[in-house]
């Protein structure tokens, strides 16, 4: 029997998109071939045969109003190279968002995300030796800084969270195997001594709480996670040194005071993606470059102006009004939520919508805004 040319496509989809997740942490080359040869030719195919359709929201005009206003940020830049950098970023981010978004079938969503956690958990256990071994904080080479490992980690944590609580794991051995692999990425988040991020995991683990308060072990569980980091932590000494000093945070309020100083210089267009360090001068920080406003609404401000700001927040503002109506898919929802929760809670104290970190909370709340949503009226859009 034939398979029709969609299935087909939907199939080269499926696995491009695993070898995408699978690859975010240690090959540009892989990404790069399986979203530009792979999945992005799918994608405009089927939208030419009328095979899959774009629901348009806020939420979506919030992606596309981010990249033109990211790209218009290219007028007033100081250095073109690095402000196309920031372009070929946020290109990516849209264009993940929108693929995953035609995605249909839950169960091979589920598929895709423990494929992401199993390569997550895989290459933080190399960077736990490592770090170990070598007696410096744990980092991933792909994901750049700590900060942005750190996110990345807490993004994926979550979405283990989300599976072992909402997903239709029934067996016991599955389930601790998720426990496992989340400890893992736990282990490794603590390791970074990297701190902003957190506040997005214990939000995300009050919800969670809270959503499943009727039972027990969930609470006996939560109360053993929280043990467990906090044991963690204490362990791992550089990271006990870190959540025992306010000295970053000081260091933010300059930085924070300088961003908000510099808008309304700027605040047409901004200054160009990836441009911050351009304005800001070493003088301020010892002779130390700051690459961006270590908070992410202030850095896409001073970046791409009040236009881009907009955008951003319109994309947060899509993300809730889309969470709030999607029907089923109680996984796949979480695993969005835990990862917006890093991007706009945690990016009050870190530039957090770009890179890897923008790159995964594209594809989850694709998946999300692909479920079927309810409406006013009752009736449920496919």
């Amino acid at each position: 029997m034939r398979t029709p040319h969609n299935g087909i496509l939907n199939d080269i989809k499926y696995a491009s998109f695993i070898v995408f997740v699978v690859s975010l942490m240690f090959s540009e080359s892989v990404k790069l071939i399986s979203l530009y040869c792979v999945m992005m030719p799918v994608f405009l195919i089927q939208l030419y045969r009328r095979e899959i359709c774009v629901r348009f929201g806020l939420l979506e005009y919030g992606f596309i109003g981010f990249l033109i206003t990211s790209v218009l940020s290219g007028v007033f830049a100081s250095d073109i190279p690095e402000y196309l950098k920031g372009v070929k970023d946020v290109t990516r981010i849209a264009m993940l968002f929108f693929i995953a978004s035609t995605f249909k079938d839950e169960r091979r969503i589920g598929v895709i995300l423990r494929c992401l956690y199993v390569a997550t958990a895989a290459m933080a256990s190399v960077a736990i030796v490592d770090a170990v071994r070598f007696h410096k904080p744990l980092d991933l080479h792909m994901l750049g800084h700590y900060n942005y490992t750190s996110m990345y980690l807490i993004m994926v944590s979550n979405a283990i969270i989300g599976t072992i609580l909402f997903s239709e794991i029934r067996t016991k051995a599955m389930k601790a195997a998720a426990v496992f692999l989340l400890f893992i990425t736990i282990t490794a988040a603590v390791m970074t001594t990297m701190r902003a991020a957190f506040v997005a995991l214990f939000i995300f683990s009050v919800i969670t709480t809270v959503a499943r308060r009727k039972s027990p072990a969930l609470k006996a569980a939560a109360a053993g996670f929280a043990a467990f980091a906090m044991l963690a932590a204490y362990l791992f000494k550089p990271m006990w040194t870190k959540l025992c000093s306010i000295e970053s945070l000081r260091h933010r309020f300059y930085i924070w005071q300088y961003a908000i100083n510099h808008i309304s210089a700027d605040w047409v267009l901004g200054v160009g993606l990836n441009n911050f360090k351009f304005t800001y001068p070493p003088a301020i920080d010892s002779g130390r470059s700051v690459y961006d406003a270590h908070n992410v609404y202030l850095n896409t401000a001073i970046q791409s102006g009040v236009a881009g700001f907009l955008s951003l927040i319109a994309i947060g503002a899509g993300f809730i009004g889309r969470w709030r109506s999607a029907q089923g898919g109680a996984e796949i929802r979480y695993a969005a939520l835990g990862s917006a929760l890093v991007i706009f809670a945690g990016g009050i104290f870190d530039t957090t919508f770009h890179h890897e970190t923008g790159m995964l909370f594209a594809i989850v709340t694709g998946f999300m805004a692909g479920l079927p949503q309810s409406q006013r009226d009752g009736s449920v859009l496919p």
